[in-house]
């Protein structure tokens, strides 16, 4: 998007001075022999702007009459062609052959031209702004790059230094010595009179130093001489004002700092503005790889893994500074800081990267320097409103002219409108307004506009002074309780008011880790009054306020939580449900409260995202893994936010016991692939590939029905192939065919399960692979097909009804699946036995789990167990008639086979109506509880999410419900499997498809 703040043409401050002045600049023409100056002068639009310079601006002028025949240049072809002209001048540049003051004089020239070229191009209309401060950037970096190349060819010549390239002519190859490029210059936004920000590092694994001091003495000494290069004024001028003082610790180290103590600054004390000034941060001259490795490895802190709300309130802390410092008062016109006063430059950038520090860590696409484009990238990512991005770009697209235009004037690095009458109306005039009143109105509007939008975004995160709570509570130390207090809470509902008085005054003596700083308690005693308010909207406010108090107990630190609290306030209401309603939920916080984070993306309450934008969401986090252990957090913390958006859909109602076991499902699903993808990766660095060798994974169990729960483990079988027999990978520590699948496996298995700092993913159970425990932990294709045809058990083939294949290659995926569907189908199946041994499995499992808890809705008689049985019992006995009726989901079956005429219609329902309440009762019981089985202690809320979710008066007329929907699954299973089994008499061993069983 194009942004013009007028279509306004510079204007003199004085018609007669400027006609003077473009005499006199003709007649320079003349003089030196440029004949065309006066036909190019001629041009209506050409005589007119440099009347406007000529009369405004005593910079410009002095530029353009020391330089008449560059200026005519521009006029006769254009800016563009004449900055390819500067840039190949530039580039064909040969430094080595000059001494330094040689190269000093000779780019002070070219910062004129350049200056001159930006200017014309600029006024003229030619260039938007992005195109001039481009210009300029290029510039600056191009004579840093040159600078730098020269200072160091001059240490390799001296004996300091040794070459570090293959290519002598660039000493800076390899030699550890970077400079990055900050604020403007980083983010190639310079503006016209603009000082440089630098900090200059040198990493000491790399330097090459053989001087008689040290490396660090070289590279001070010669950044020195890279600061007077770039600013030291002679006749010619200077070519930028250079500031080194974002550096860590400007006032005890260096002007050159070694990497690794700038690593341990920013890791251990750096501030969240230096991570902001960082977000432009760019390595521009000197060894340009060293400087990108730098900034890779402290990427952590400048990138938060969790949203970073307690930044925010650093930046307000800022933007209040600034304003203290320079004394900025109400928005006005004489006197204004553009750049830092309200309203101005400042504001803009710090909404963007108020984001940017908040969820860039999150959201890799916000990690973007320019500011404007970061602007954009907000809108995208929907956390800017196009109309409000609209105002800040025309904004700052006019402060950025207005403060070129300031700046052109005496090549001052100013930002603030004069005072004087008279100097406002000559910038006025310059920015192309009839009148001062035109300009006022037009400034004073987009200064308004920007200044409103900052304090709503500071208001909206609580992080105004105004942002205090309602009532004033007050919490002395000692025994003396404040009577206010304990009337406050009172009217809040508590019961004892004065064990809740006791409970927020340990906070506030910081007895808790997380509330030990005092930034923790200072935003934390804000929080208090909303917590209250939340807290008494519960049933019981003094049981969610001990269970809040467990909560912080346990909570490793606080600021980040409580900021983030502080900006969203509504999630009291949300922290107010998980402790009424789920201790086991609130103790997943406790361990990691940013789990939270989650909660604000936009479709957190909404319908959740398809498998493949799931898998494109955690491929954006992955792309910024630096190492397989990052791949390993990354994940964890992706899935731990997918898990608990799933829980907190759960605990709402917005989804239902088969769509959240759907939903964990393809969780699960995107995470075995993409581990089995950066493991076999991984894996493969240091023990090659099989030739000609495929791996799958199958899925079974919960997970193979699209049945998980939050707290279930993954049933997993590993199968592989392999064209050729026998045969080695082609790695530096070859495997074996066998033992390289049984390598990568388990490599698979302990990602999946290794607990890091990010917690784990999921675990694993292996023991339904063929011969279980005992069997290898990878099997190959034809070894599973004739464990499965020749050797397996019931129920083993009852296992396999719920086999699916998840993460694989392709074609052995297809194989796999059809020879599990080829098994389940196979007309040789021994009918009596396997009823026998269906019903045989299911007595010794009542026998080992034999409950008569109701509420242990797996295993008690007439529970999912049960209807497992009889669904896998019918589909074994009549899939070789009716495959169609094969489905690896207890519901989906039962409607199948209804239709296909195996059970009659009323069984169906009867089985699926219970399935649905006892899998519904299963999964809160765990997501609440942390397990299905416990029928005592259950809190009050829960009790009542129960009742609600299976439209129940009472919690004794829901266990009359379970009960008797229990009767009512074991009368069928009698009736299909029990009963007929009883009468029978026991048939000779065989495996399911008829093969005799070795006894032995």
């Amino acid at each position: 998007m194009t942004h013009a703040f007028s279509d306004h043409f510079p204007l003199p401050v004085d018609d007669t001075a400027a006609e003077k002045k473009l005499s006199d600049f003709i007649r320079l023409c003349l003089d030196r022999g440029l004949t065309n100056g006066e036909k190019l002068l001629a041009e209506a639009r050409h005589k007119e702007l440099l009347k406007a310079i000529l009369a405004n601006s005593p910079y410009l002028s002095t530029l353009a009459t020391r330089n008449p025949d560059f200026l005519l240049r521009v006029l006769e072809s254009s800016p563009g062609d004449c900055l390819t002209d500067l840039e190949k001048e530039l580039k064909d540049l040969t430094p080595d052959d000059m001494d330094t003051d040689t190269l000093k004089k000779m780019f002070r020239q070219f910062k004129a031209r350049v200056a001159l070229l930006a200017a014309w191009a600029d006024l003229s209309g030619q260039w938007p702004l992005f195109k001039v401060t481009e210009t300029l950037s290029w510039f600056a970096e191009s004579t840093l790059k040159v600078a730098v190349e020269h200072l160091l060819a001059k240490a390799v010549a001296a004996g300091d230094l040794q070459a570090g390239g293959d290519d002598s002519s660039t000493p800076s190859a390899n030699s550890g010595y970077t400079i990055l490029g900050m604020g403007k210059l980083g983010g190639r936004e310079l503006n016209y009179s603009s000082d440089i920000d630098l900090i200059v590092l040198y990493d000491q694994d790399i330097v090459r130093y053989t001087g008689r001091k040290s490396a660090k003495d070289l590279f001070i000494k010669i950044t020195r001489n890279l600061v007077n290069f770039m600013q030291e004024r002679t006749a010619d001028g200077y070519i930028f004002r250079t500031d080194l003082r974002l550096r860590p610790d400007p006032g005890a180290m260096p002007v050159a700092i070694s990497m690794e103590a700038a690593e341990t600054y920013y890791q251990s004390m750096g501030l969240n503005w230096e991570r902001a000034a960082m977000i432009k941060a760019r390595p521009l001259a000197g060894d340009i790889q060293a400087g990108q490795d730098f900034l890779g490895r402290i990427r952590g802190f400048v990138w938060r893994k969790h949203l970073d709300y307690a930044a925010l309130e650093d930046i307000y802390a800022i933007k209040k500074l600034i304003h203290k410092h320079h004394k900025h008062g109400d928005i006005a016109l004489a006197g204004q800081d553009i750049k830092l006063g309200p309203g101005g430059i400042r504001e803009i950038e710090f909404y963007a990267q108020i984001h940017q520090l908040i969820s860039g860590g999150r959201e890799p696409a916000l990690r973007i320097a320019p500011t404007c484009a970061a602007l954009n990238v907000l809108v995208e990512e929907d956390h800017l409103d196009q109309e409000d991005n609209n105002v800040l770009q025309a904004a700052y697209v006019y402060f950025r002219t207005l403060e070129h235009r300031l700046q052109m004037i005496n090549d001052d690095q100013t930002h603030s409108i004069p005072e004087r009458a008279e100097d406002i109306f000559r910038i006025a005039r310059f920015m192309g307004f009839e009148t001062v009143g035109d300009f006022e109105k037009e400034t004073i509007s987009h200064l308004e506009k920007v200044h409103a939008l900052f304090d709503e975004l500071l208001k909206d995160s609580r992080q105004t002074p105004e942002a205090a709570g309602d009532q004033e509570l007050q919490f002395p130390s000692g025994d003396n309780r404040s009577p206010e207090t304990l009337e406050i809470l009172a009217e809040n509902g508590f019961e004892n008011p004065g064990g809740a008085y006791d409970i927020i005054q340990n906070w506030l003596l910081g007895r808790y880790r997380a509330c030990r700083t005092e930034r923790a308690r200072k935003i934390l005693k804000g929080l208090v009054p909303h917590i209250l308010e939340a807290f008494s909207q519960s049933d019981s406010p003094d049981a969610v306020l001990r269970r809040f108090d467990d909560f912080l107990s346990k909570l490793p630190s606080g600021v980040q939580l409580f900021a983030f609290i502080n900006a969203h306030p509504w999630l009291l209401e949300l922290l107010t449900e998980i402790m009424v309603s789920a201790p086991s939920l609130s103790e997943q916080l406790a361990r990691r409260p940013l789990l939270l984070d989650a909660v604000l993306t936009p479709e957190f309450f909404e319908a959740f995202p398809e498998r493949e934008e799931l898998e494109e969401s955690l491929s954006i986090l992955l792309a910024t893994a630096r190492d397989y252990q990052d791949v390993l957090d990354i994940t964890r913390k992706w899935t731990n936010e997918q898990k608990f958006q799933v829980g907190v859909q759960i605990l709402r109602n917005v989804i239902d016991v088969k769509m959240s076991g759907l939903l964990l499902t393809r969780i699960a699903e995107v995470v075995v692939e993409r581990m089995l993808q950066e493991v076999t990766k991984e894996f493969s660095r240091k023990h090659g590939c099989i030739d000609g060798g495929s791996f799958c994974v199958v899925a079974m169990g919960k997970l193979g029905g699209y049945e998980l729960t939050t707290t279930s483990d993954l049933d997993l079988v590993f199968i592989y192939n392999c064209k050729g027999p026998g045969g080695f990978s082609d790695g530096k520590k070859s495997l074996s065919v066998n033992h390289y699948y049984a390598r990568l496996s388990q490599n698979i298995i302990n990602a999946l399960t290794a607990l890091t700092g990010e917690g784990k993913l999921f675990d694993v159970d292996m023991r339904l692979r063929p011969s279980g425990n005992a069997g290898p932990i990878a099997v190959n294709l034809e070894t599973f097909c004739e464990y499965q045809e020749g050797k397996a058990w019931t129920w083993e083939h009852m296992a396999l009804t719920r086999a699916r294949v998840i993460a694989c290659d392709r074609e052995l995926g297809d194989k796999v699946n059809a020879a599990i569907h080829n098994i389940l189908t196979h007309r040789n199946r021994d009918q009596d036995n396997l009823l026998f041994e269906v019903a045989k499995m299911r007595s010794r499992m009542r026998k080992e789990f034999d409950t008569d808890n109701v509420w242990a809705v797996k295993h008690t008689q007439g529970g999912l167990v049960d209807i497992e049985f009889i669904c896998q019992y019918l589909l074994l006995s009549r899939a070789t008639e009716k495959p169609e009726i094969l489905d690896t989901n207890i519901l989906n079956f039962l409607k199948k086979a209804s239709g296909a005429g195996i059970i009659d219609d009323e069984k169906a329902e009867i089985l699926s109506r219970a399935t649905e309440m006892m899998q519904t009762i299963q999964l809160l019981l765990r997501l609440c509880m942390g397990s299905a089985s416990k029928s005592e202690n259950k809190p009050a809320a829960l009790v009542k999410i129960l009742l609600q979710r299976t439209e129940t008066g009472t919690l004794g007329e829901l266990e009359e419900k379970i009960a008797a929907a229990q009767h009512s699954v074991y009368e069928i299973y009698q009736e299909i499997i029990e009963t007929p089994a009883a009468n029978m008499l026991p048939p000779a061993p065989v495996t399911p498809l008829g093969n005799p069983v070795d006894q032995n």
